[in-house]
């Protein structure tokens, strides 16, 4: 199956915004986007969130320069004239981008992207499948055959078969897409594709039933990333890949996104170096020159303020108060990136449980940095303190890393999601603790009657609290007001 789920993106630019393909060739190249999404199928299990998935990424492409074509729940013919329209409007030396979120499936080695009225069918009848889905490669030549500088590919079809339901015999691979061999040349060059899971992997549009982000894992990822000034494509598929697999394990689930590059020449990015501009703040009127002897010198106008640099992830996203520091700090925000690449760098060197553990520093660190609040030299601190360990270390040297808190729990037991997200968490942990301490100094000083109530009422708090499944930021809210509630008892 496929979601390609993408964020409501809230709009985060104040004055004009204009993003170029590349600085210089702006006005002589288009960058345009064909957006698919297909909930409602007919004749196989519908998506919940394939069109929300596009309608979210439109205003994104549009922000970053693109043109956009969305379409949602197209059948088969509405499919190839959308295809057919798009391709139309390209000229040589544009950038394509194409998303399809929906149902794909893996037969003999091809992949193919199920239109809305796919018809399901017998048991092994693999060639109507193929005959009625629209193939990857026959999609890319289409695209090709009009001479785009770049394509770009993102398939969010990565989803279990759906055709492996109802007692039928499979057609295809079990789940997830498989790594297709492109034709070398100059037919195929300038190509990137864009996988929400690996070859052979199924992908999940949510951590668990109670994950209410209107988005799959892979596109929360791509979302905060793909607006990060002067990104390279290569960098900002590597990074997302990264995200999801450590989202995805948070539910033990497998999910390590892949992408395919055949790209030649400069460096692609979503949002070139430089290219978002930010109109100038108005200067106040100056006052016409007082020529009288008895004027005095004015005091001089304020300094413009500087542009804030922008971190490694997307501001528009940012909601706590140490994100909204570094969104605001030109000095913040370069640590982030610095930070960030070495991050990412350390852990690409990784695998197993090196992997975990070092995801699981990083998540520690976060959680003291989210302590700062918007404690500007707290948060600089704290960057500057782990730029210092990642620098420090040739190999990655987990044990330099500081120690994973643990709540009041054994995590080894821990089953539930928002149990492992307390156990993936430094600052979840702490509260854990807090409310675990007060909860027994309070109990102790009660009745027996008064005891077997509150006993109650904390069993009903767990199961509000469950609800919050892997959601942090609501199981940090339930803990606040929990121990708020018996700190005032």
């Amino acid at each position: 199956m496929v979601f390609f789920v993408n964020f409501a993106v809230r709009s985060f630019l104040i004055g004009t915004l204009f993003v170029a393909a590349t600085i210089g060739q702006a006005s002589a190249e288009s960058r345009r986007a064909l957006l698919i999404g297909i909930d409602s199928y007919q004749n196989v299990p519908p998506l919940q969130k394939a069109v929300g998935d596009v309608q979210s990424m439109k205003p994104v492409l549009e922000r970053l320069g693109f043109t956009v074509d969305l379409v949602t729940n197209p059948d088969r013919r509405n499919l190839n004239l959308s295809l057919s329209s798009f391709v139309a409007k390209l000229k040589p030396g544009d950038t394509a981008v194409v998303h399809f979120s929906g149902h794909g499936i893996a037969v003999d080695g091809e992949n193919f992207l199920l239109p809305a009225d796919v018809p399901k069918p017998a048991a092994g009848d693999k060639e109507l499948v193929k005959s009625e889905g629209l193939p990857m490669t026959g999609l890319l030549e289409r695209i090709r055959n009009a001479g785009p500088r770049v394509t770009v590919l993102i398939l969010d079809a990565c989803r279990d078969n759906p055709f492996a339901q109802g007692g039928t015999r499979a057609i295809g691979v079990s789940g997830g897409l498989s790594q297709v061999q492109l034709a070398r040349g100059a037919a195929q060059s300038g190509v990137f594709i864009m996988y929400s899971a690996g070859y052979g992997q199924t992908a999940r549009d949510r951590l668990d039933d109670n994950d209410r982000e209107p988005t799959s894992l892979y596109t929360r990822a791509l979302l905060r990333k793909i607006t990060v000034e002067g990104k390279p494509i290569t960098d900002l598929a590597r990074e997302v890949r990264e995200d999801v697999e450590a989202l995805a394990i948070t539910v033990r689930h497998e999910q390590r996104p892949a992408y395919y590059d055949e790209l030649s020449g400069p460096a692609f990015y979503f949002a070139p170096p430089g290219a978002i501009a930010i109109a100038p703040q108005p200067q106040p009127v100056r006052p016409p020159p007082d020529n009288s002897a008895s004027a005095r010198p004015t005091a001089p106008l304020p300094a413009a303020q500087p542009i804030v640099a922008r971190p490694s992830f997307d501001c528009s996203h940012a909601k706590l108060a140490d994100e909204l520091a570094v969104c605001a700090s030109v000095q913040l925000a370069a640590l982030d990136r610095q930070l960030s690449q070495l991050y990412y760098a350390r852990v690409d060197m990784l695998d197993g449980d090196a992997r975990l553990a070092f995801r699981r520093q990083q998540g520690d660190w976060l959680g003291q940095r989210k302590l700062c609040g918007s404690n500007a030299a707290c948060v600089s601190q704290a960057y500057s303190s782990r730029i210092a360990v990642l620098q420090g270390q040739g190999a990655p040297a987990l044990a330099a890393a500081p120690v994973a808190a643990t709540p009041s729990f054994n995590c080894a037991k821990a089953r539930s999601a928002d149990e492992i997200a307390i156990c993936n968490d430094g600052v979840l942990a702490a509260k854990d603790r807090q409310l675990s301490a007060l909860y027994g100094s309070v109990l102790t000083s009660l009745s027996l009657d008064s005891q077997q109530r509150l006993a109650a009422a904390q069993k009903v708090w767990l199961q509000q609290r469950g609800q919050c499944g892997a959601s942090v930021a609501c199981i940090a809210s339930a803990y606040d007001g929990r121990i708020r509630q018996l700190s005032g008892r």
